[in-house]
């Protein structure tokens, strides 16, 4: 098994800047393949959301070999500004940059009044854009349904003026798994389970083959909570409080859980909740109450160090080869970096 990548979503929301600087140079010199930035106005969590690029570029000066990514939305930025502060990034790292694109989620628009419509024309539109401005020094125009250039020029191409960078994409539909297969570099989906994520990815499959793509040029990746313990007892005790954000109830029944959710419970998710709507936060937290133990161990990386091992064998017998671990979920969040660190990333590419 070799190839197998592992990275890393920073404690965010949660930790103060110098944390998550911190925490990145750390995750470089553990040897951790990638480091993942949720890009976020404002989260559900009470704290503070700090600017995911901003922090982005401090890791990029401060580290050596670490690929930095955000998981970002074509709403908040015009693409043109989008792709210049990609661009300097990606000069500041020496080329290690990478872009998770989504179509949005209500925390990052709705109270601030940013348009939410159409949202994937608009992703797929905005990474067209960035292409193009990256792809010449000369000027260039672009009439979209959303999006305009005339004789524009970004004049700042990526470093050692590379075409692209990376564009990673987190979706479940049939469009967005088609779009992977003829254009995308990744997919990293959050919450599958082992036998959903072969099931999605065949799609993707499907879709590279008829556009003329080898597969191996897509990295698929998967977004999964780990919580790593002693054993499976102590490991899911520390996860369970949370049970509301590993898995999406509309993935349930798809993964073979016939669950009664009542109504009132059913379209909650993470991307659909406002910070300031504490009704409807309540209502989510108290959703993880239906999930069952065995759904949550099913839909998550959870368990000894050995346990975490046989899941994670599941994941790459069913496709994934990048894993991105929220694993400040753990009992002791130090002690499972650490076992990934020295003894599971050794054991998978050895």
């Amino acid at each position: 098994m070799s190839n197998i990548k592992f990275g890393l979503v920073p404690p965010m929301p949660g930790a103060n800047c110098d944390e998550l600087i911190n925490f990145s140079i750390k995750a470089d010199e553990m040897g951790f393949d990638s480091l993942w930035f949720p890009d976020h106005l404002a989260f559900i969590a009470p704290s503070p959301a700090f600017e995911a690029w901003t922090i982005a570029a401090v890791v990029a000066k401060l580290t050596k070999n670490i690929t930095i990514g955000t998981t970002s939305d074509p709403h908040r930025n015009h693409p043109a500004v989008f792709a210049q502060r990609l661009a300097t990034v990606d000069h500041i790292s020496k080329g290690r940059v990478s872009l998770g694109l989504g179509v949005g989620e209500s925390m990052n628009t709705d109270a601030y009044g940013i348009p939410w419509n159409n949202p994937f024309k608009r992703m797929t539109e905005s990474m067209d854009i960035m292409k193009l401005l990256w792809s010449t020094k000369e000027t260039v125009s672009y009439k979209g349904d959303f999006f305009e250039l005339k004789d524009a020029s970004l004049l700042l191409n990526l470093y050692e003026d590379k075409n692209s960078i990376p564009f990673y994409f987190a979706t479940h539909t049939d469009k967005g798994l088609d779009l992977i297969g003829r254009l995308g570099d990744g997919w990293m989906p959050l919450d599958l389970t082992p036998k959903l994520y072969s099931i999605y990815l065949e799609k993707i499959k499907n879709s590279a083959l008829n556009a003329g793509r080898d597969i191996q040029s897509i990295d698929p990746t998967v977004w999964i909570f780990t919580s790593l313990g002693k054993d499976e007892d102590e490991a899911y005790k520390s996860l369970e409080p949370y049970r509301y954000v590993c898995i999406m109830q509309e993935q349930l029944k798809k993964a073979g859980y016939d669950i009664d959710i009542p109504d009132e419970y059913k379209g909650i998710n993470y991307f659909n909740i406002t910070p300031t709507d504490e009704v409807k936060k309540q209502k989510f937290r108290e959703l993880g109450n239906f999930f069952p133990r065995e759904a949550v161990i099913d839909f998550t990386i959870t368990g000894s160090k050995n346990d975490c091992i046989k899941k994670i064998e599941k994941y790459i017998d069913n496709g994934v080869k990048h894993f991105v671990l929220f694993h400040y979920f753990s009992p002791d969040p130090n002690y499972a970096m650490e076992v990934y660190s020295k003894e599971i990333i050794p054991y998978f590419n050895s």
